[in-house]
């Protein structure tokens, strides 16, 4: 890393004639390997696969719901002319607070009569009364589901109210007029209404509770974001439940109506419909890997995680201690965190929200070596298939003329991160993480490619104590894309567990099932608590 330092130390020196204090929130002291535990790099380092899942999974349904303890923030903007969608009671357009969803099927589960909407008044989702919480008045805690994964939006055969004159559901859809320039995307399942920790940033850092609390009251956590963002010049916050979505501050500023369509009575044959908590999630399942056509732009070089700070994340929860949780961090490192979370949007602002790719710079290395992993630790790579694949692999980064095998790894850790010119101080600290991930893959190829090649100079070798670094790397590495269903039939979907919805089972192995199997699949997010 001796290289790295002179860069350090001139973005270091143009940073203090260029950014206020405030502009610069962290702090890159140390630029050898043997750090200060306490600093920021050292961290970057030790959370290194987190902050690299954590861009992966960014604006992702599958990854944000698999890593649904989301612990980072991301400054956001969508683009002039999206369209976005609201489900709710009256056609009359929406003037104050209220939700936006980015898809269809999401908006119309709440395409509703007030008061009604699905059986038992699911806490969550855009649309339907106040805060898109059909039945839930301003302040009121809702009913919880009487059976998780049942009384949710979609159910088919569940009993709905009349869709007929007053008592209609309205399709909402709304175009801005302008970039939506100031947002706050809170990654995870940010948006789950859960006691699990998918609200621990919004509620310990954002709204400066200091006890765990029932994680009811959606209107409430709206209107106290909504007021911080006066505060700090924020218009809306994106989250995720099952689909994204937008608290939207003011639909009076940034938005056109479009139009307001009544929904078909659900007793005629145009409101039929037995598959909609099916076609709901077929929904979700297409846009696992990115909502698309750039209507979210993400400023990642001022991103701010938790994984940046030297914070206790453990989860007190010990059959889940993969998933990160804020319950025991230090109320100073709170603070600092949402002080620097003030600094980096008006860091993105000086930027005019430019931003490094980092997002496609970890799909390069998720990309090139997902498969390839799990070919090498399977049971039918034979010791000749796995010499070819690291030969593949590695071969570009070894000069042949002077064989340099610690000049290789090197070449090969820093491959994808050469053409990086960090524009902030939060590149540097992502630039650390991804380094050390891309370090952890190469180092232990090359040790791959040391025990092949000595077995077919000597002779058959142990082929299983190859295989075996190459799963403690995928265990190390957690990537989300092992855990993905494939191609399922045109009559099944891939299913992980999106709140409300989902079992362990489905947290834990996604699997293509068929729509009769995806209602019965609950129990994971301890909606009894």
């Amino acid at each position: 890393m001796a290289v790295l330092k002179p860069l350090v130390l001139a973005y270091l020196a143009s940073t203090c004639v260029a950014a206020s204090p405030q502009q610069v929130p962290f702090n890159l002291e140390g630029n050898g390997r043997n750090l200060d535990p306490n600093s920021f790099k050292y961290v970057a380092r030790r959370n290194g696969p987190q902050i690299f899942n954590a861009l992966h999974s960014s604006m992702r349904q599958f990854g944000s719901s698999l890593k649904h303890n989301g612990m980072s923030f991301f400054p956001a903007k969508v683009p002039v002319k999206t369209q976005l969608y609201h489900g709710t009671h009256t056609k009359e357009r929406v003037t104050g607070m209220e939700w936006l969803a980015f898809e269809i099927e999401h908006a119309e589960m709440f395409a509703r009569s007030r008061g009604g909407g699905p059986p038992g008044k699911r806490p969550g989702g855009p649309g339907g009364h106040p805060g898109g919480r059909p039945g839930e008045e301003p302040g009121e805690k809702p009913e919880r589901p009487e059976n998780p994964g049942r009384g949710s939006p979609g159910d088919p055969g569940a009993g709905r109210p009349p869709m007929d004159g007053q008592g209609a559901g309205y399709l909402h859809t709304y175009q801005t007029n302008r970039d939506l320039l100031n947002l706050l995307y809170i990654d995870g399942m940010s948006a789950g209404k859960t006691s699990m920790g998918t609200l621990d940033t919004t509620d310990f850092v954002l709204r400066n509770i200091t006890n765990e609390t029932a994680p009811w009251g959606d209107y409430q956590r709206a209107q106290d974001l909504c007021a911080l963002g006066r505060e700090w010049g924020v218009e809306g916050f994106i989250r995720m439940e099952a689909g994204f979505e937008i608290i939207l501050c003011n639909f009076t500023d940034g938005l056109d109506f479009i139009s307001a369509h009544q929904r078909p009575d659900n007793e005629k044959p145009e409101g039929f419909n037995n598959l909609d908590h099916f076609e709901y999630v077929r929904g979700l399942a297409a846009r696992y890997q990115g909502i698309t056509a750039g209507r979210v732009e993400i400023d990642y070089s001022s991103m701010v995680s938790a994984f940046f700070y030297p914070l206790n994340l453990t989860n007190p929860d010990q059959n889940k201690t993969e998933l990160p949780r804020l319950v025991s961090a230090d109320a100073s490192g709170i603070t600092r965190f949402k002080e620097d979370i003030r600094s980096s949007l008006s860091q993105s602002k000086a930027r005019d929200h430019r931003s490094i790719d980092w997002q496609g710079v970890v799909d390069m290395l998720v990309t090139r070596y997902s498969d390839r992993l799990q070919f090498l630790a399977s049971n039918f790579s034979t010791q000749k298939d796995m010499l070819s694949d690291i030969n593949v692999l590695l071969n570009v980064y070894i000069d042949y003329n002077k064989t340099d095998i610690e000049a290789a790894k090197e070449s090969c850790a820093a491959h994808y991160l050469r053409p990086i010119v960090p524009v902030s101080t939060q590149d540097w600290l992502i630039q650390e993480a991804v380094l050390t991930v891309s370090t952890e893959i190469c180092n232990n190829l090359f040790e791959v490619r040391s025990i092949l090649i000595e077995a077919e100079e000597n002779g058959p070798g142990d082929v299983d104590a190859a295989k075996l670094v190459v799963k403690e790397l995928i265990s190390k590495l957690d990537w989300s894309t092992w855990l993905e269903c494939g191609k399922c039939a045109y009559n099944e979907v891939c299913f992980v567990a999106i709140w409300p919805w989902g079992s362990l089972e489905d947290h834990e192995h996604p699997n293509c099932l068929k729509p009769d199997l995806i209602t019965q699949r609950h129990g994971y997010w301890n909606m009894d608590r």
